[in-house]
Formats: C-alpha cells, structure tokens, sequence
C-alpha cells in the first residue's frame, strides 16, 4: 500500500531570471539569538502533574460553579491544558485524607490465592478527575504505586520503606508476591478502564530509594529490573506501559535507568524512564532512545505557612513561578527530558501546589506557577521537537521547538533584575505572551517587533517571554505535502496514514552552505498500524520506506538525489528501529533517488500503532536556476518475513 506526498521547494530569488542571490541580499544578517532547527534534540511527550493522595477529593467537595472554574484552569486549553496526568495507585488500609487506600487492602490469603479486589469507582477523589481529564483531551494518564499493599513486603506494612517479598535479596514466609503485585497494578488500571477512563501506563515504584513515614517501598536498582521483567509482559498483554523508577533525585535515577537498560530483558518491557529532582537537580543528560521524564519535583516552601502565589514575590520565596520556569528550562535544554510533570496540580494550605482550595469558603486561589506551567503546556505539544537555540546573552536561558502543526514556540527567561533588549532570527512576526509578576501569561503587543527579517526582542526584567510564530496560511509559493488518510482500519489489518498538516508543510528558508543553497523540513507524522493477529503475520514485521522523484520547475531538473533525510521513530520501543540517515549527493550520499528505509519492526515490535517522522533535507546546486521546484515522493508499507 502507498501514499503520495507531494513535496515543494521554492528558491525565494531577487533579480532577474536566472540569478541566483547573494549571500547578503538573503541573508538579514546575524541575530543575537541563533535559532538552530537543523540542529534538533530530544521529541517532546508532554506536560502535567500529580492527583494523588487525595488531592482531588478536596477540590470535588467545592459548589459545581466553583469546581467546573477550577477544572477549566487545571485542565482546560484557557488553563494548564496538560498532556500528561499521573495518579496515585493506593496501598493503605483506610481512608483517611492524605492516605490513598488500597483497592486490596487485606491480604487475600497469600500471592497464590485468589484476588480479593474492592472497588469503589472513586479511588481516593482519583477517578472524576481522571474523566474530567479525559474528557478534556489529556493524551497520557498513567498510575504510580508509592508501595505495594503491607502484606506483600517484607515489613508488613504500607509505610517506612520495606521491600516486595520475591524480589532477589528477601525471604518472606508469606511467599512470593511479585506476580500477585503485577496482577494488582493491572487490576487497578482495568477498573478505571471500566470508569471511561484509559490508563496508558503503570509505574510501580515511587522513590524507591527514599524512606517515609508515607506509603513507600524500597527497591534497589537490580530489583527494580527484575520486576520489570515481570509486570512487563502483564501490562503490555493488558496494553499498558511500564514507567520506571521515580527515583527522588536525577543523578540517582541514572544508577535504575543503567539497571534496567543493561539487562535485555528489563529493557525490552520499560517504556518511559522517570525521576524526580529533589535529591540532585535535572540539569544534565542520560542517553537514551527512550522517552525520559522528570516525573516529580516542587519548590521548596519550607517556612511558609501560607500559599505562595508569587512569581517572583519580594521574599524571594523557594517556591517563587520564576523558580519553577528555571527548572523547566533546564530540565528541557540540559538534561534533554521528553516529559516534565509538577508534583502536585491541586491542593490545600501552604502547599507548593499550582491552585489550592478552601473548601470552607468555596472558593480557590491559583498561583502564578500555574500559569508558568501553561505557558509550556499549553504551547509545546506531544510531538514537538526542541532544537538548538544559540546565544551569549547574560542572565537569559533559551529553548527552542517546532509543533508537530508547524508553530514554533520559543521560551526566552530573563533572570536578571533589569529588562533585556536583543533580537532574534524569526522573520514572521510572532505572538508573545508574559509571565512576571505583573502579568500571567498575558498576549503583550511591543515585546517582540519583526522588520527585515528579524525580530527586536524587549523583555522585562524577571520574566518568561513565550513567542509563538503560527504556520503560514497556504499560499501558491510554499512546500505543499498532500496525503489521504483512511477513516479507518479494520482489525487484521496493516496499513499507513499521514497525520494532519494542512496544506502545506514548509521547509526553511534556503541558506547557502557553500557549495549549495539548502533547505531543512520533516515529514509529517507517518503512523503505521499493525492489527494483524501472529497468525496473519506469520512471524514478521513491517517496513515502510520512501522515495522520491526529480524535481522539476519549468524546463529545469534537480536530480532526486539532492533531496535526503533522517528518519526517526516517535513512539519507540523494542522491536522497532529507525532506517538510516541518507546522505543528499552533495554530502556524498545516495539521497531518496532509490527506496530507502524509514524504519521496520520485527514480531515483537510490530503490533500497534507507530508514529514516524524524518528531517528532510534539500541540497540544490548553487547554480539552480530560479523557480518553485516540485518531486513526488512515495512511501510504502509491506510486510516482512
């Protein structure tokens, strides 16, 4: 099966027929801020935070006026508008408020004996968030245990610590629990399967390197790989996700990620590596493939005994919306995360929360963390591609990214105590929006000016400036991709769609490298999906690949093999790997004259649905004639043995 994808290129010249322009006629000139998308980082999953421990019980006890505004900040696209939500899977034998309760909470008689589930369709205030969530188009909502009920550890209890019976390392009279645990965490997540609500992960541990007096359970690094492998197979038959290991510092959870990714087996069943910043901060990178998430971290509010609503407040409060911005920053330019998740969206008293509520009065305060939160959420989607952004401006942290939509969003902090005049190489005028204690992300005209070229950036003193440059509307001039996506597949199928782009996707602006005038762009996202049962698929697995004809304008020809790319799996996970970068001709390199690999997946990667992408690259003669060049590509689907 085949999709054609119509590509455009157009050399925007100055002058008569034929001639090509000067570096300097298209060329504005160099800008302070140096905006790299050929140079791109890691792929963006998403945004949230937490709801657990009874958090969104207190905000379901306010009026239903009062809770519906409530929700619209938490969840809404006028709001926070997160991608991801995390909730707490209980261990506790009550209720209480604080606690999360268990939905075994007596041991049933042993990991053999059969499950004694009690469910109770509210799961500690959890499960009408998690709808409102759902409802409002959250994309990834996953379950986190803090610890296994008491019983099946090896202090009987659901607090201080204590380890899973049956992990190496303990001897339990009790027996065995690891499979019984497994069984419990997909149990969990099938009955909000039950409630509307799609669960699309399961985290088993949380800090498991840290001891409280709260539910937690300990596990080194090796036992949590060893019960990787064996929740592993049990949530991905259930189709959830395993999430690994909420260690309570960055650098610490490097020691559980090794862990895991050294041994096949671990490695094959995790699909997100997750740690949190409190004991050492998330400012440097741990190479992956995988998706990697700082999954929990919330400012200091020690010694404040009333919520902190300040962005950057004259106490200079730990707990500050400037403070939260600074970890966001480098949590995503320095240690190259996919995910960033706050502790805690809702909750009450001095909490470091983004909103509390007072039940008494009814009423809900929101703090300017929220709105930094937003300004990340709500602009930067799952998809997104962070790319390069070069500078030598003091006292200002920049990162860059470019929507699966074509926006692109860039975050420029000014940390310093006096506002910042500089520029920037956008040349479409963009959309800018301010967080600073005066304002909370509020669309602001004369922060960003663009002529020539350029834009002037003027951005106040302790603030958040976030631009957003919205796609081009369609014109005759652009780089038109055109595909047709099917309504549907129907199951026992194998079959390709291209996600939505418009009606064009756009290439940069030609940029003379020399020896040719060259343009960078991706591909829309290409999804291939696989309902094929072992026995339709014999075996095998899949492979997609592309190619491309020459490009054409007027009576002038540009040989196919200027055009290469770069491809790269957006959903990765064992069993499928990305086909090779190919070179263009001027790099020495075959480009997409021929059928080249996208990528493929064996049997065990091949079932489900696999996001797809590439950067494209165009390398044109210097000496191209002037015009708007065309080429068709084609990409293709089939099965392999």
């Amino acid at each position: 099966m085949k999709k054609t994808l119509s590509l455009v290129s157009t050399l925007l010249l100055v002058g008569a027929a034929l001639v090509v322009p000067s570096a300097a006629a298209a060329d504005p000139g160099p800008t302070a801020i140096d905006l790299q998308p050929q140079n791109t980082q890691q792929t963006i999953d998403g945004f949230g935070y937490s709801a657990a421990f009874q958090r969104t019980h207190r905000l379901n006890l306010l009026s239903d006026e009062k809770k519906a505004e409530a929700v619209e900040l938490l969840l809404g696209d006028s709001g926070v508008d997160p991608s991801i939500l995390r909730l707490g899977i209980g261990a506790q034998t009550h209720d209480t408020y604080d606690v999360m309760v268990s939905i075994q909470p007596e041991d049933p008689g042993g990991p053999d004996a059969a499950p004694d589930y009690r469910w109770d369709g509210y799961d500690n205030g959890q499960v009408w968030f998690a709808q409102e969530a759902e409802a409002a188009g959250v994309e990834y909502i996953y379950g986190n245990a803090w610890s296994a009920p008491g019983y099946m550890k090896t202090n009987g209890i659901p607090t201080d610590g204590g380890v899973l019976c049956g992990v190496p390392g303990t001897d339990c009279a009790s027996g065995d629990w690891r499979a019984a645990y497994a069984d419990y965490l997909v149990a969990w997540a099938d009955f909000y399967k039950q409630e509307g609500v799609e669960i699309d992960g399961l985290a088993f541990t949380n800090e498991p390197d840290y001891t409280t007096s709260y539910e937690a359970m300990r596990l080194t690094p090796a036992q949590a790989a060893d019960f990787t492998k064996v929740l592993g197979p049990v949530a991905d038959a259930a189709g959830y996700d395993v999430l690994c290991c909420e260690s309570f510092g960055w650098n610490q959870g490097k020691n559980y990620h090794s862990a895991l990714l050294e041994d096949a087996e671990a490695s094959r069943w995790v699909d997100v590596l997750t740690a949190h910043s409190y004991a050492s901060r998330s400012d440097t990178a741990f190479e992956t493939d995988k998706s990697l998430w700082m999954s929990e971290w919330a400012a200091s509010v020690a010694g404040l005994t009333e919520f902190n609503a300040d962005w950057d407040g004259p106490t200079g409060a730990g707990s500050d919306g400037i403070r939260m911005v600074d970890h966001m920053m480098d949590t995503l330019t320095r240690a190259n995360a996919t995910g960033y998740l706050w502790w805690l969206g809702v909750s009450q008293g001095g909490s470091g929360s983004l909103m509390i509520v007072d039940v008494e009065n009814d009423t809900f305060t929101v703090g300017a963390r929220l709105y930094g939160m937003a300004a990340f959420s709500r602009f930067i989607r799952p998809g997104a591609t962070r790319f390069d952004a070069v500078h030598a401006v003091d006292g200002l942290k920049v990162a860059a990214f470019d929507n699966a939509d074509g926006t692109r969003v860039v975050q420029l902090l000014n940390t310093t105590s006096s506002p910042v005049s500089t520029d920037i190489d956008l040349a479409t005028q963009p959309r800018a929006f301010v967080n600073s204690q005066e304002h909370r992300l509020e669309e602001m005209e004369g922060i960003a000016t663009t002529a020539d070229g350029t834009t002037a950036l003027a951005l106040p003193a302790r603030s958040l400036v976030t631009l957003v440059v919205d796609p081009e509307a369609p014109s005759g001039d652009g780089i038109p991709i055109e595909a047709t996506v099917p309504e549907g597949q129907e199951p026992g199928t194998l079959a390709l769609t291209v996600d939505e782009y418009g009606d064009r996707v756009e290439l940069s602006e030609v940029r003379n490298a020399g020896t040719s005038l060259r343009f960078d762009g991706a591909l829309p996202t290409v999804t291939v999906t696989d309902s094929r049962t072992d026995a339709q698929a014999d075996g095998g697995g899949w492979q997609v690949t592309g190619q491309v004809g020459d490009f054409t304008a007027d009576e002038a020809t540009v040989a196919s093999s200027h055009l290469g790319w770069t491809p790269r799996v957006v959903t990765p996970r064992p069993g499928v790997a990305a086909g090779g970068t190919v070179a263009t001709a001027p790099q020495g390199g075959p480009g997409l004259s021929s059928p080249a690999r996208l990528a493929g997946a064996d049997s065990d990667g091949r079932a489900g649905s696999t996001a797809l992408t590439a950067g494209l690259r165009l390398d044109l003669p210097v000496e191209t004639p002037s015009g708007t060049y065309r080429a068709t590509m084609t990409l293709s689907l089939f099965p392999v043995d």
